[in-house]
């Protein structure tokens, strides 16, 4: 998985509209900040955006496949919670980071999907969109 560096944000009301360099089509994410972005070979690419509220902030874990679709999203938030993304480290097929003070968080992306049972019972904080069907994301702490 490699950094995206070459893109150009719009902010929108409650979203964010992201065009890659290589094309003139958008991708809508929700959020108002891109922290990264992040190239997945076999699906698309990953992006990780947050509202800007410090003192008690959410992640949005946006992945968007090859034709600029968002096909699942995952959200890291807790009320009254602060949060900042920092120690960011990409590997083949997982990002780290940490969000929480003190708390590290791994997204792992499968080439395929697959149902997970620990999503029926997510992490506190941990919000996906689609909850009940397979996927390809999976985050752990």
């Amino acid at each position: 998985m490699e950094e995206i560096k070459d893109f150009i944000v719009d902010v929108g009301d409650d979203n964010l509209v992201v065009s890659l360099s290589d094309t003139s089509e958008k991708i809508s994410l929700r959020g108002v900040v891109v922290e990264h972005g992040f190239s997945v070979p076999a699906i698309g690419t990953l992006w990780l955006t947050s509202d800007d509220s410090p003192y008690e902030e959410t992640l949005h874990i946006s992945l968007v496949d090859k034709d600029l679709k968002l096909i699942e999203q995952v959200e890291l938030y807790k009320p009254y919670t602060p949060g900042v993304l920092k120690d960011v480290v990409a590997n083949d097929n997982s990002i780290q980071f940490e969000f929480w003070q003190g708390v590290f968080h791994q997204v792992t992306i499968e080439n395929q999907k697959k149902l997970r049972f620990s999503r029926f019972f997510p992490q506190a904080g941990c919000h996906y969109s689609n909850k009940f069907e397979a996927s390809y994301l999976t985050i752990s702490k």
